[in-house]
């Protein structure tokens, strides 16, 4: 996260408060969207660890990366990977999208463990630094250069994207499409701590979920007596 760990902390409570709604709301709708509902809970799990990492850093030279570090990367490299595009097939409605998204959830599984488990393994190959008032995290053995790197985070955007805005949801495709354009900035305006910025930028639009599924229970709600009238 860029700034600041006060800005950590705030986000991160505010998300977790937000997932307390989220999750109370999506009652109504069933198991299908929880995966969906605790998005800003998660996030805000994931911004508090961060914003303790932050109160290690005080300059340029890398910090050894200890358990906040791990908890962080544990969600921005395996978590989200695999539980977005779970979340998007369990509401898919369309069976070759769901498929899709399936297969995406079991890559993404795959594609998590290979980028967390050797951090956990070796904590001590990961270098973390202070760079532009943001965290960097950086992994010179399994990315030796920035080709690796750049192929990476595509592969990651794509897992983390399709299933997103490529849903039959309007509703989750506005949520995908505000994702794929924070990863665009990250790219562009943050690649020297992308991680850690972009997880920041999808950590606030989680907040969309709330009312994504607040609107969902409403149109279903409208819907279910409409139903009954007509058989």
């Amino acid at each position: 996260m860029c700034f600041s760990a006060t800005a950590s902390f705030v986000a991160g409570a505010a998300l977790i408060a937000g997932g307390a709604v989220a999750l109370r709301r999506t009652g109504s709708l069933g198991l299908r969207f929880l995966g969906f509902a605790v998005f800003p809970l998660f996030f805000g799990v994931q911004q508090l660890s961060e914003g303790a990492l932050w109160l290690t850093m005080s300059g340029p030279d890398p910090v050894p990366s200890g358990g906040a570090a791990l908890v962080f990367l544990f969600f921005a490299y395996w978590f989200w990977p695999f539980w977005v595009p779970l979340s998007s097939a369990l509401v898919e409605p369309d069976p070759f999208r769901r498929r899709v998204f399936w297969g995406l959830a079991a890559f993404g599984f795959s594609l998590g463990a290979t980028l967390f488990l050797p951090v956990l393994a070796r904590p001590e190959t990961l270098e973390i630094y202070l760079v532009k008032h943001s965290i960097q995290y950086e992994n010179p053995s399994m990315f030796p250069g920035e080709t690796a790197k750049i192929v990476a985070r595509l592969v990651y955007a794509v897992v983390i994207c399709l299933p997103l805005v490529g849903s039959s949801h309007p509703r989750i495709r506005i949520f995908g499409g505000l994702i794929l354009a924070s990863v665009v900035v990250g790219f562009v305006f943050a690649a020297y701590a992308f991680t850690s910025i972009w997880c920041f930028f999808a950590a606030i639009i989680s907040g969309y979920i709330v009312y994504m599924v607040t609107a969902i229970g409403r149109e279903d709600a409208l819907v279910d007596p409409l139903r009954g009238n007509l058989s």
